[in-house]
């Protein structure tokens, strides 16, 4: 446990890195990196050997692939299989950059999709596995009860405390309708947007949560990173180029300057 940690731990600050090399040369790679090893809540994940920053490195690295629909597809189905949180931005995702689903996108993502699941044919019953996989994460994690979360303090049924549960849901209900209309609106994205909006879902899927621990915010603050220091730079630039190493998406080479954002470093 304490290896894996680390390990990802180190995954996520290298993709950083990269990242904001590809997007804003070796300062902006600079910045990202610190950010992620200076930031408290990332040093606490790893301290306390827990898993939480293996869904956000599958997604930082899908990131830095942003202009290849595959890899896009490839990581979010990694991230997403390993803490369900990261499923909510897999439909934004899907259309960047133009607002429209990207084909190869849903096949890598079905594909990893199979390759992670295909771990249940090693048992007699691969059916029954699903089950208890089913009943051992989002069954027993939709009602798993949490004393510190006020949105679980109705349970004490005392006096004087509310049962915030049904703003809870409405605040669910708005999450889903952002998780929803983002992939869509605005119809065309810049990397610098898609980073922001990925944020954005993360963090708003952590508010709604009546389980939740500090470890978590290690989930959407690499994004919330890339959108806080990168935007003077995406003010400069107004066009998605992709590095010749990269797969290209010819869908995000548009010649449009409203497209706007970031530029990759060649």
């Amino acid at each position: 446990a304490q290896f894996t940690a680390i390990a990802f731990d180190l995954l996520c600050l290298l993709g950083l890195w990269l990242v904001g090399f590809r997007f804003g040369g070796t300062t902006l790679a600079a910045t990202l990196a610190f950010a992620w090893a200076a930031y408290p809540f990332t040093q606490y994940a790893s301290n306390s050997n827990t898993n939480d920053s293996i869904m956000p490195a599958f997604l930082i690295w899908g990131f830095w692939l942003v202009t290849s629909p595959a890899g896009r597809g490839v990581f979010a189905a990694l991230s997403g299989w390993t803490k369900f949180a990261a499923l909510i931005v897999a439909p934004l995702w899907a259309t960047y950059p133009n607002g429209r689903p990207s084909a190869r996108y849903v096949a890598a993502f079905t594909a990893a999709t199979l390759v992670v699941f295909c771990v249940v044919l090693l048992e007699p019953s691969p059916l029954h596995e699903l089950r208890v996989f089913w009943d051992r994460t989002v069954s027993w994690q939709v009602g798993r009860p949490s004393p510190w979360s006020l949105w679980d303090w109705g349970q004490y049924r005392a006096r004087g405390i509310p049962d915030l549960r049904i703003l809870q849901h409405l605040l669910q209900a708005l999450l889903i309708a952002a998780a929803l209309v983002f992939p869509f609106y605005p119809r065309r994205k810049s990397p610098l947007q898609l980073a922001a909006l990925t944020a954005a879902l993360l963090a708003g899927f952590q508010l709604v949560l009546t389980y939740w621990l500090y470890t978590y915010i290690p989930w959407f603050f690499g994004f919330a990173a890339i959108a806080l220091f990168s935007h003077r730079k995406a003010e400069q630039l107004d066009a998605v180029r992709a590095p010749s190493v990269v797969a290209v998406d010819h869908d995000a080479l548009d010649p449009d300057p409203a497209f706007g954002g970031l530029e990759p470093n060649r």
